[in-house]
């Protein structure tokens, strides 16, 4: 896929260029479910690109199996996150605003990016702390299972580090936990 392909114009979501200009295509290696090593793509803003990459060495590393790395500009997903969570594709830039909101998410700027979504879910509750949704409909958080984040994960660890937050420290009293997402300010 060419580069231009992929960081072409979300069509329900005009990205200004400079966003656009800010964003790069990493080629990544990493451990799948299937114990095989496979390349794929990410598209992360310049400015943390390094910290994505030691994000995909350490888990090629310690052998974290991720499903699959495919920027959702592909025709596979047409830039639709739920599609692409649904089929539990890790991935970065998306200009789009937060769900249910009318704010920019991080993924707007390449400030973020998503790790297996089906065993790292996003999960919204009401001011009773009741869950009301959850994305994808079939991921289950089990810290059991193998590809799923928790706080003392080393790549959780290590992206703390490098200053980024994890959704999954996020709470029910805010509303929200989002397992799967690591987002850096700036």
């Amino acid at each position: 896929m060419e580069e231009k392909e992929i960081l072409m114009q979300n069509p329900n979501s005009q990205a200004p260029q400079n966003v656009l200009d800010s964003q790069v295509v990493l080629s990544v290696d990493y451990f799948g479910f299937d114990g095989q090593i496979h390349s794929g793509q990410i598209v992360v803003n310049k400015i943390v690109a390094e910290d994505v990459r030691s994000f995909f060495k350490l888990a090629l590393h310690i052998k974290f199996p991720i499903e699959k790395v495919i920027p959702i500009g592909d025709q596979k997903y047409k830039w639709d996150d739920d599609v692409s969570c649904a089929d539990n594709n890790s991935s970065g830039f998306n200009y789009r605003l937060v769900a249910g909101t009318n704010r920019l998410s991080k993924h707007s700027t390449g400030m973020a990016f998503d790790i297996n979504p089906v065993q790292n879910l996003y999960v919204r509750f009401d001011e009773n702390l009741k869950e009301i949704f959850k994305a994808p409909v079939d991921g289950v958080y089990d810290q059991t299972i193998l590809g799923t984040l928790t706080s003392d994960h080393p790549l959780v660890v290590l992206m703390k580090s490098l200053g980024w937050d994890w959704g999954g420290d996020w709470t029910a009293e805010s509303g929200r936990i989002d397992y799967q997402h690591f987002e850096k300010k700036g």
